[in-house]
């Protein structure tokens, strides 16, 4: 009688490197594959299967940009950080210190390369706060705390600019309070999204859905409807407007009527998502247009 031993072959395999022989059937039937044959083809499968599904992880928080427009520069839009990868192709993150390992740091604080008309000054020029290092060159920062971190708090700017190009007075570079200022930051990352009825993003707002969605990134929660912020809010007159205030408007006139809410941005402009059909944008006030009620959340 001969005996079989049935596991030295897997074990040699598996410790050698080297194929087994294929075990024949009782039956006189086809060779079948060794049990370690079979289990390392399940796992190239799975792999194959894997690859084939996507199922990559990038890992530290890092997504490709592919299937989404390219941002108009690096660093925050309002809901991630944008950078370029070594091959030059758009990448993002939402954690900030990946972000920085990415990139330095060199997209938080950058020399200018093209000055404006007029020289650069310090503080908000629409889009990134100016400022000078300890050798008087000029740097510039897209983070509020990294721009008050640097300059002690202060602010001698421009603010948002205008749509006929004026720029605001000192005072309205930047809000004097940190979360206010992150709320107007967070509505102007939104110019250019469409208006959406009911809309409270990411892809779209309404006017108080804006409103709302940019104070609570202060961490100032607002209600969600027009009429109800203004009651929220400590009712001010038109000479005590400043950067982060609240403007309402009411066709008849009355605080129960008030159907229209935009953020405040200084030199008589202020953010807003106006009515279908348009998109987020900045507007003056004029006459034509004058809001009914102000108010400071």
């Amino acid at each position: 009688m001969t005996t079989v031993n049935t596991s030295v072959p897997d074990t040699a395999e598996e410790s050698t490197g080297q194929h087994a022989p294929a075990t024949a059937d009782r039956s006189g039937g086809p060779a079948r594959p060794s049990r370690a044959a079979r289990v390392r083809r399940g796992i190239a499968m799975a792999a194959v299967v894997a690859v084939g599904t996507g199922v990559i992880g990038l890992g530290t928080g890092v997504g490709p940009a592919a299937a989404e427009r390219a941002p108009a520069h690096a660093g925050w839009d309002g809901s991630r950080y944008w950078f370029k990868n070594a091959q030059g192709e758009w990448r993002w993150t939402t954690h900030y210190d990946v972000y920085v390992a990415r990139t330095g740091g060199a997209n938080s604080s950058s020399t200018s390369s093209a000055k404006p008309s007029g020289g650069i000054k310090q503080g908000w020029d629409g889009s990134r706060y100016w400022f000078k290092n300890s050798k008087g060159e000029w740097r510039w920062t897209t983070h509020y705390d990294v721009y008050l971190a640097r300059t002690g708090g202060s602010s001698s700017s421009s603010g948002a600019p205008s749509s006929s190009g004026s720029s605001a007075s000192p005072h309205d570079s930047v809000a004097g309070d940190r979360n206010v200022e992150a709320a107007v930051q967070f509505a102007l990352a939104q110019v250019g999204k469409p208006f959406m009825t009911a809309g409270n993003g990411p892809d779209g707002y309404d006017c108080s859905g804006l409103v709302q969605q940019s104070f609570r990134r202060g961490g100032i929660e607002l209600p969600r409807i027009a009429n109800d912020q203004y009651a929220a809010t400590t009712p001010i007159g038109a000479s005590q407007l400043r950067r982060g205030d609240l403007l309402f408007w009411s066709p008849d006139g009355t605080r129960r009527g008030i159907q229209h809410v935009a953020i405040y941005l200084g030199n008589n402009q202020y953010v807003e998502a106006a009515r279908p059909g348009t998109k987020i944008r900045i507007s003056g006030i004029s006459k034509g247009y004058y809001p009914a009620y102000m108010g400071r959340p």
